[in-house]
């Protein structure tokens, strides 16, 4: 019933001799079919299968040998770790040693999540990342997530080499990749070629969402479905920490949480649909196949102004003709939303526009800044450059939200 109640406090305002707001002119979406979606993703993990007890066993039997929790001579360690490595269920056992209190465990444990080819671990392997404190076994794990098809590791790889701690092993680790990957190197690389090598594989990774070693097939099904649902739908207390992890793990999953996420743009759970709608955002162009369900959501008054931000950022360049009208939307913040989507977008049919929300000294100061930065995204322009800076040395507008703006354009110019 929520959205039905944009109409009835227009009709309230005009019954009490108030004008009601005119919509924009422009084409207009039906509303869009939503379906509750929150027992859907329970049933997801119900159904996530498990191996047998008899498997489970074995598995763990050959994970204490392997991972060094129990005392064996090489020989039975090697036949252990390769049993292990070509179990089709390694992941039941290796994903919890990623947690292991110990950090000889955790490390040994990256180590075989990355020879496993089990890529379900992506996730698991994400979280581990956000948490891990070991510099060594951060590059164990980031190396992991590489072999797996993720390269969100590949910036902490590019990290490690600055530590002196941590650079020889991810030095040799940054060779092998660009090796395997078919860059080509000098006889005797050294870290800044090796870093500027890393830059571009991760530069191609967030275009994308798909990671550059050759031959990995992504994962799929039931195990992935289940992993995914663990993080788009945290405890329903709406705790910060699971919400937060949900955030770093899915915007850095590159494209195989995207079926997901777009089903649950039709999810009835507002906040469902709100979730999947910023981690879109953060995952910028790779989400472009989304561009279409998002674009249903700019009839939602729940999540119209998500829906906006959403299709900027994911270069959704068929939504132009129902942005171009929000810039006379009578909600400031959908009027700040569209003209940074649109600047997104490369909209050069609004740029006449866009030049006169910047210059009105009686809009909304959030719209004016948004404006200046849509006709930055659309090429130099003197006026907004000075417009941002006037911003800046008079600090009347928040700082941290010019910074993000500035460094947004910086990726444009790339």
């Amino acid at each position: 019933m929520i959205p039905r109640l944009l109409p009835c406090v227009l009709m309230l305002l005009a019954a009490c001799g108030e004008a009601a707001p005119e919509r924009p002119a422009g084409p207009q979406l039906p509303p869009p079919e939503l379906r509750p979606f929150l027992q859907v993703l329970k049933q997801m993990s119900a159904a996530m299968p498990l191996p047998d007890e008899a498997a489970q066993s074995e598995l763990r039997q050959l994970a204490d040998i392997a991972l060094g929790l129990e005392p064996a001579d090489q020989r039975l360690k090697t036949r252990a770790e390769r049993s292990l490595l070509d179990h089709p269920d390694a992941w039941f056992v290796l994903e919890p040693a990623l947690q292991h209190d110990d950090i000889a465990v955790r490390r040994r444990a990256a180590w075989l999540s990355g020879r496993s080819d089990q890529t379900v671990l992506l996730l698991p392997l994400l979280l581990r990342l956000k948490y891990e404190s070991d510099p060594e076994s951060v590059v164990w794990v980031a190396d992991a997530l590489q072999r797996l098809g993720n390269d969100t590791g590949l910036g902490w790889l590019d990290a490690a080499m600055t530590a002196e701690a941590t650079a020889q092993t991810a030095g040799q680790l940054a060779i092998e990749i660009c090796n395997e990957r078919g860059v080509e190197l000098g006889d005797s690389p050294t870290y800044a070629e090796l870093r500027q090598a890393l830059a571009a594989m991760t530069e191609a990774w967030q275009q994308t969402g798909q990671g550059g070693r050759p031959g990995v097939e992504p994962p799929r099904g039931a195990q992935l479905d289940a992993r995914v649902r663990k993080h788009l739908a945290p405890p329903e207390n709406k705790l910060m920490r699971p919400i937060d992890d949900a955030r770093f793990v899915l915007t850095r999953a590159g494209v195989v949480g995207l079926p997901l996420l777009e089903r649950t743009l039709a999810a009835s759970e507002a906040y469902l649909r709100t979730m999947a709608l910023q981690i879109l955002v953060e995952l910028g162009p790779c989400a472009r196949s989304t561009g279409p369900a998002v674009l249903t959501l700019l009839a939602d008054p729940m999540t119209a102004l998500y829906a906006v931000r959403t299709l900027g950022e994911v270069g959704e360049e068929r939504a132009l003709p129902h942005l171009r009208p929000l810039l006379a939307s009578f909600d400031t913040e959908l009027r700040s939303a569209a003209t940074q989507a649109l600047g997104l977008l490369g909209d050069e049919q609004s740029r006449a526009a866009l030049k006169a929300q910047m210059q009105d000294p009686d809009e909304a100061l959030d719209v004016r800044v948004g404006a200046a930065f849509a006709l930055l995204c659309l090429g130099d322009d003197a006026d907004a450059s000075a417009f941002l800076d006037e911003r800046e040395a008079s600090a009347d507008y928040h700082a941290p939200t010019l910074a993000n703006l500035r460094a947004r354009l910086r990726t444009l110019d790339r």
